[in-house]
């Protein structure tokens, strides 16, 4: 691995919290109060590790272990997505790995809702699964129109061949839009979830760590974090390459780590208008956004295989 590679990599993870204080600061601005400072989830971050861990007496070993395979995977989740350079080097990022990495975050995460043996656990549980039934299709058949697109499963080489020119404008804007969907429903955000709720009865992600507290806890919001933003990365350098860097020269890496922090940016506000202007779907509207996004997925692949 190029030690570019594992410098941008790095540099994701530790810029994750900031992006998502970013995207809180421009709510609020949105919504017309001060908010809390862009550096909030560090503090938060910090706070919890320095807290004690406190465990339900109905727990198995399943809760003191899954944290940190969750925090693991999704340190290794920000490794297989390029950042601002993209090398000759393409044995990494395969697009099937970044799924499964993903599905095991969510595997983990309900099996920590099932072990404290809460009703807002099992009822958070039950309503990501049922989220990720619908989902997950989104995934694998964007998977399988960048393959089309770019006659690859590899993130790098996908991004590479994109940046060049896009054959089909009209099958990838409409990729886009189902992958944008995707990573909502993936990242539980608006219009499928509202992660800012105090509802215990509406929750979905955040019921199934209401028993969580401390370095467990803090686990659990760095991979929230980190799932956020290298799916948002993953959009920006899959359908928005253009930019990025094929040389390991430093005037082409300055330039093109501050596009990507502004396609970053971009994102945010738009993902912070969005949640401003609209409020979470019912449960069970949910699949009916979901089913959309498929048709697009569905017709984006369609159009780019009979080219």
């Amino acid at each position: 691995m190029s030690i570019i590679y594992i410098i941008q990599s790095l540099l994701l993870i530790a810029g994750a919290p900031l992006f998502v204080g970013s995207l809180r600061r421009l709510k609020a601005v949105l919504r017309g109060y001060k908010g809390a400072p862009v550096l909030q989830p560090y503090y938060e971050l910090m706070k919890l590790f320095s807290k004690g861990r406190v465990l339900s007496g109905n727990s198995s070993f399943i809760t003191s272990i899954a944290p940190a395979i969750v925090l693991a995977a999704s340190i290794l989740l920000a490794f297989t997505v390029p950042v601002a350079y993209i090398g000759s080097d393409y044995g990494l990022g395969n697009i099937f790995v970044i799924i499964f990495l993903m599905a095991i975050l969510k595997f983990m995460t309900v099996l920590i809702g099932l072990d404290s043996a809460s009703a807002f656990g099992g009822m958070g549980g039950s309503r990501e699964l049922f989220i990720s039934m619908f989902a997950e299709p989104i995934g694998f058949l964007t998977a399988a129109f960048l393959y089309f697109e770019a006659g690859s499963f590899n993130i790098i080489e996908i991004t590479y061949i994109n940046s060049r020119g896009i054959a089909e404008p009209a099958a990838h804007i409409m990729a886009a839009v189902a992958f944008l969907l995707w990573i909502a429903a993936e990242n539980t955000r608006i219009p499928v979830d509202n992660p800012e709720t105090h509802l215990e009865l509406t929750m979905i992600h955040e019921a199934m760590l209401l028993d969580l507290s401390g370095r467990d806890l803090a686990y659990f919001e760095l991979s929230t974090y980190l799932k956020l933003t290298v799916s948002m990365a993953l959009f920006v350098n899959a359908f928005i390459p253009f930019g990025i860097a094929a040389s390991a020269s430093g005037s082409f890496l300055l330039t093109a780590f501050v596009l990507f922090v502004v396609k970053m940016l971009i994102m945010l506000s738009m993902l912070a208008v969005t949640e401003t202007i609209m409020a979470k779907f019912r449960l069970f509207r949910a699949p009916e956004l979901l089913a959309t996004s498929f048709c697009f997925a569905l017709t984006a692949i369609a159009i780019v295989y009979l080219h």
